[in-house]
């Protein structure tokens, strides 16, 4: 999947692009969050990343980021994930927040310009907001 993402999409979309673009960059919100950390670990294609939402209680994901260096490391890194999200009985989801505030944390260490929100609901709510909040954080200069 890497190999596609970085062997053909990344440059056909260059191609489409007018101009010369000064970056690229990858967000996800939920499952796409999750993927769009774990993107650093497989390609050199991404200056800036956001995840949104990101499913960082997926098991041993934390681990696995504490434990391996990014290919690149990205210049800007957007975080969010709202404050309810850890709110549930569900024994793996309720880690979300403390994995992410543990890997955000780790990215901070690195010396990751991160910008980290706590947004008010749960996992469901303003998905789309918080994803264009996510996208123009990576945007800016």
């Amino acid at each position: 999947m890497f190999l596609t993402l970085a062997s053909y999409i990344v440059p056909a979309a260059r191609e489409k692009i007018r101009g010369s673009a000064p970056y690229v960059g990858i967000a996800g919100y939920s499952l796409a969050g999750l993927f769009a950390l774990y993107a650093m670990y497989r390609c050199d294609c991404f200056a800036r990343v956001a995840s949104m939402s990101g499913s960082l209680w997926f098991p041993k994901f934390r681990e696995y980021v504490l434990r391996h260096e990014p290919i690149r490391k990205p210049e800007k890194l957007y975080m969010s994930l709202g404050d309810a999200e850890a709110k549930t009985k569900h024994a793996v989801l309720k880690t979300v927040q403390e994995n992410t505030e543990a890997i955000l944390q780790h990215y901070q260490e690195l010396g990751v310009d991160v910008r980290w929100e706590l947004n008010p609901g749960n996992h469901f709510r303003d998905a789309a907001m918080r994803s264009a909040k996510g996208i123009k954080a990576i945007l800016e200069a």
